[in-house]
């Protein structure tokens, strides 16, 4: 889906304020707003791209599963289970969250 589509979807299931989208992690389930990803210090790149956890003190390993709460997952690297392919305008694509 393009940019555009992806961002009429968000807005059509969570309304206009962008702070309000919700996002799964593929790997531990956890969902999270935008605002929980600004809560936690992560930046703009990081929403819908890492879990939320990768910036809680604590939280749980993403692939031993150990810990509580939200995990350690990052979408780059090797292993890419990013469900949503986003294309941009200049024709790259973005893999990231499925909306919650």
């Amino acid at each position: 889906m393009t940019i555009d589509e992806w961002r009429a979807e968000a807005s059509k299931r969570y309304g206009a304020d962008p702070l309000k989208w919700k996002f799964r992690c593929p790997v531990c389930g956890y969902v999270a707003s935008v605002q929980d990803w600004k809560d936690a210090g992560a930046d703009s790149g990081a929403v819908a791209f890492s879990c939320v956890g990768r910036w809680k003190t604590t939280g749980r390993d993403a692939f031993t599963k150990s810990g509580e709460g939200p995990c350690n997952y990052a979408g780059g690297g090797l292993i890419h289970l990013n469900p949503i392919k986003v294309v941009q305008p200049d024709g790259t694509t973005q893999e990231v969250f499925e909306f919650a």
